[in-house]
């Protein structure tokens, strides 16, 4: 269905109206619907230059594959339009609707009144779809009468059909859930998607089209990390990933074994460390501190390492207790973790209980402990602007900017090796980002960005 669409307005008669020939060259996009004004000016020839009320619109294509020689534009495609609020909800308005034809009722021309007897926040958006047998694709349009429209984005869960669902209140991609013991099923939701679209899960936890996941309580997930993906049906760029974290089995008590060292089957399940007893922020020091150092990450936030690290069983590094190994790798493919607790070793040092979130790694999901020496792990966020407002974009792939500072509505690519001003460092629950002078967000992970000009 791709093609040159006009746009027209039209006043109270066809006399009356304003074509738009290169309204397929504007924006238009689900955050940034085209505007449709009040009042206007005609441009045809027989009313030229005279004001007048917009009562309609119409869409209207100059390629002649999609339109060819039909008297009525339904004779080669179906045009539909529906009122959405930023729940992302169909608003029932009867006003808003495709005009037939009043040579023949049955046909249309694409027509569409009602627009100004919208909510002032809403969006109409008009789908387009072939009826001719040779045409493929579907076509979608926005528009309202400001010009913009911003979904109301929120995302919550409910284990085991509870009733009440909780409120993922950091919505940084992507969430983690932790499934509870005995859980069987899942409900995903969000507001703010249009026709979501549901994908994720593997042979034995699945997912349905209303975002309900089934089989977290079969034996062969325990200890697994499953993940999912929501997408926005109309706006693709609009999407965001649940990794659902399964509980493991439970683990034996371990045995001596006959040189007076516990045993265990369970590789990947690290057991507690020798003072597991020690929790350094609960309850807080007497002067408010935590009893941590001033450059141990937070628990929650994402590090990776620097230099070849490995990942044990307990806060005492033994190298019977290894668990994985992490080579020293380039910036961009440096090993990344989650913060999930502290422990300390018999000798005082301090160690991160983690979560392995290298997802294309086989390591993925595993928990453990590794170093928390700053020599060789680091947070995986800038935490200061750079001196000279520039950073350099480092990701083959490039990165993109963003309308909100959630990372949501994609704007723009930057490729590889640009260099970038940045206005402003923006905290964003535990993760960080840089504004621009317009106002869009971009990453500040190292991964994929570097201080400076590279």
């Amino acid at each position: 269905m791709a093609g040159k669409w006009t746009l027209i307005l039209y006043g109270p008669t066809y006399d009356l109206s304003n074509t738009d020939n290169v309204f397929y060259q504007k924006t238009n996009t689900l955050l940034q619907p085209t505007k449709i004004p009040t009042s206007s000016v005609s441009n045809y020839d027989d009313t030229l230059n005279q004001p007048f009320s917009v009562n309609s619109i119409q869409l209207y294509t100059l390629n002649n594959a999609i339109y060819e020689y039909e008297q009525w534009y339904s004779d080669a495609y179906q045009t539909e339009v529906a009122e959405y609020n930023p729940e992302g909800k169909v608003v029932p308005n009867s006003n808003l609707k495709v005009v037939s034809d009043t040579d023949n009722p049955a046909k249309n021309n694409s027509e569409i009144a009602g627009i100004f007897t919208m909510q002032p926040n809403d969006v109409a958006i008009v789908k387009i779809t072939p009826v001719k047998a040779s045409l493929k694709g579907q076509a979608y349009f926005f528009f309202n009468g400001s010009g913009k429209y911003t979904p109301d984005i929120s995302y919550s869960y409910a284990f085991n059909d509870a009733t009440t669902p909780t409120k993922i209140t950091d919505v940084s991609d992507p969430s983690t859930i932790t499934a509870p013991s005995g859980a069987k099923t899942l409900q995903l939701d969000q507001t703010g998607y249009i026709d979501p679209q549901w994908t994720g899960g593997d042979s034995n936890v699945k997912i349905d089209s209303n975002g309900k996941i089934t089989g977290l309580d079969n034996p062969a997930e325990a200890g697994k990390t499953v993940t999912f993906k929501v997408t926005h049906g109309i706006d693709s760029t609009i999407t965001h990933t649940f990794n659902v974290k399964i509980p493991a089995k439970s683990n034996p008590t371990p045995t001596p074994n006959n040189n007076g060292a516990s045993s265990s089957n369970n590789s990947t399940a690290p057991a507690n460390p020798t003072n597991n007893a020690w929790n350094p922020t609960t309850p807080p020091k007497a002067d408010g501190s935590t009893g941590l150092p001033n450059y141990a990450a937070v628990k929650g936030a994402a590090v990776y390492a620097t230099k070849r690290v490995y990942m044990y069983r307990n806060a005492n590094f033994k190298k019977s207790q290894r668990i994985a190994t992490y080579p020293k790798a380039k910036r961009v493919n440096r090993p990344m973790f989650v913060v999930l607790d502290y422990a300390k070793s018999n000798g005082g040092a301090l160690r991160y209980k983690v979560r392995d979130v290298n997802h294309n790694s086989k390591t993925d999901g595993k928990i453990g402990y590794i170093t928390a020496n700053p020599k060789y792990v680091v947070n995986v966020y800038y935490k200061t602007m750079p001196k000279s407002h520039k950073i350099t974009v480092i990701n083959k792939k490039g990165i993109h900017t963003y309308k909100h500072v959630n990372l949501t509505g994609r704007v723009k690519t930057f490729k590889k090796g640009t260099h970038i001003t940045v206005k402003r460092f923006v905290k964003h629950n535990l993760t960080t980002r840089y504004q621009l002078s317009n106002g869009t967000y971009i990453t500040a992970n190292k991964k994929l960005v570097i201080q400076g000009n590279y």
